[in-house]
């Protein structure tokens, strides 16, 4: 068969192709990509195809319609995945789980048990009680004494010293004579007895330097603690026995001649220093105007008779009262001291607090005005506020170590003694309503509170450190 030339091949106005064949909008899929059309130049038997191809597509068009779709699965899921739930990621929040709650609900009930049972086991109580209580007027004389004991009330004397110095303008000179003076404490180890020694004393140095005390003093009587002997003491202050600065020395031992002539009792009694002696001096010294002197020292004495009394409010042990009035001040100008155009004046305030025994004194005062009263029959009495009442007389020399009589005059608040101990016996796994009956049973009692832990408790704990009994003043 002879082949059929071609000189000129005229494609049709349109190429058609099978994109251009139309398909139901049913049918219809989105193409996962599009390719770009090739451009790629064609070769002489790619051109024969495409003219043969392009004669067969002008034959009438087919019904591609019923053409089975016919695609590539693999591919088209990697474009187009299905929707995949992972376990675990999402929530179904309409329909709960009936176990979760069932177990929360058993936790919840286990946690309220737990609480319950444990307020239950660690059960308390508190019992607040008023006493009955009056303020009485008192004006008494009490004797007094530093022995324990004794009928008498005991006192103690708590002593504080504090000193200040202040500047004042010179107007002059003169020429003074000043002894030296300190403090030194004297010891009685000869003794249980105190023993007496009388004004000016002579207290004799190792290098035979003479000092006097100024005023009579008593010194205690040795004692014997824990197996040991321990020597009576009291602190006073000495003078040297003449002017001069050969008598400013440190401290130093100091023994008393006139006991010399009785072997033991020179050796049982001696002093020792507790600061230097100083202030001897002869010669000129600056002097001030007298009233300027007087205005600064009292500026002075007030300022640190302010300030002693703060610090000794602070030191009273809680077995002791300090009553109004009752601290002694004393007060010494110390040596004067040359400045370029002034003195410097100096002042040692000594403050001695007369403090007393707390419950010797309620029960003086209780056998004085209470005891008697008909308000308070079978009632156990304590002043509990010491407050109102002051030492209208005290005695000259405080540090004496003699029994004293005191004036003490002001009220004092009384209130009955309860006893929290039986308080607490009688309450243990008591119902609660017990409480009540307290104010019945006891005549002192005024009122009483309650308070139980947890709220639903109706008796009272059966251990006594769960059950607490505090005395609430009026």
């Amino acid at each position: 068969m002879s082949k059929i030339q071609f000189s000129d091949v005229t494609p049709p106005e349109r190429r058609r192709s099978i994109r251009d064949i139309p398909i139901p909008s049913s049918k219809r899929k989105s193409s996962p990509t599009k390719t770009k059309p090739d451009i790629t130049p064609k070769s002489s038997s790619q051109e024969e195809n495409f003219i043969k191809i392009t004669q067969k597509n002008t034959a009438p068009q087919a019904d591609y319609s019923s053409v089975p779709e016919n695609r590539n699965e693999s591919a088209y899921e990697y474009y187009y995945p299905k929707e995949r739930q992972v376990p675990g990621k999402y929530f179904n929040i309409n329909k709960p789980k009936r176990g979760r709650f069932v177990f929360g609900g058993i936790a919840f009930l286990v946690i309220i048990g737990f609480i319950v049972g444990m307020m239950t086991i660690f059960a308390s109580a508190t019992i607040a009680i008023t006493p009955k209580s009056q303020t009485i007027g008192v004006d008494m004389e009490i004797d007094a004494s530093l022995e324990a004991g004794t009928e008498a009330v005991r006192y103690e004397i708590i002593k504080l010293a504090k000193t200040k110095s202040i500047s004042v303008p010179a107007t002059g000179e003169e020429v003074v004579e000043l002894k030296s003076s300190g403090k030194i404490i004297v010891y009685n180890n000869f003794s249980t007895e105190p023993q007496r020694l009388i004004v000016r004393t002579r207290f004799e140095s190792p290098k035979g330097l003479i000092y006097r005390i100024p005023e009579s003093i008593v010194v205690p009587g040795k004692t014997v603690k824990d197996g040991k002997t321990v020597p009576g003491s009291i602190e006073v202050e000495v003078f040297a026995d003449e002017a001069g600065e050969k008598y400013n020395i440190e401290k130093t031992d100091f023994t008393i001649p006139g006991f010399k002539n009785d072997s033991a009792r020179y050796a049982g009694f001696y002093a020792r220093s507790s600061t230097d002696l100083t202030g001897g001096f002869i010669g000129k010294k600056k002097t001030v105007l007298p009233a300027d002197k007087e205005t600064a020292l009292q500026k002075i004495q007030s300022e640190i008779e302010n300030e002693l009394q703060k610090e000794l409010q602070s030191k009273i042990p809680e077995d002791l009262a300090l009553l109004q009035d009752s601290i002694i001040f004393k007060s010494k100008e110390l040596p004067t001291k040359d400045e370029s155009s002034s003195v410097l004046l100096e002042q040692e305030v000594t403050a001695y607090a007369v403090t007393l025994n707390t419950e010797s004194l309620s029960e003086k005062i209780i056998s004085e005005y209470i005891v008697n009263s008909s308000e308070w029959q079978g009632i156990e009495a304590v002043v509990q506020d010491f407050s109102g009442l002051k030492i209208t007389s005290l005695p000259e020399n405080p540090e004496s170590g003699e029994n004293i009589k005191l004036k003490i005059s002001g009220t004092a608040k009384v209130r009955a003694d309860i006893d929290t101990d039986v308080i607490t016996q009688r309450l243990l796994n008591a119902p609660k309503k017990e409480a009540a009956k307290l104010i019945d049973e006891f005549a002192g009692i005024s009122s009483v509170t309650s308070t139980l832990r947890p709220l639903w408790k109706q008796s009272f704990p059966k251990d006594t450190y769960r059950l607490h009994v505090e005395v609430v003043p009026k």
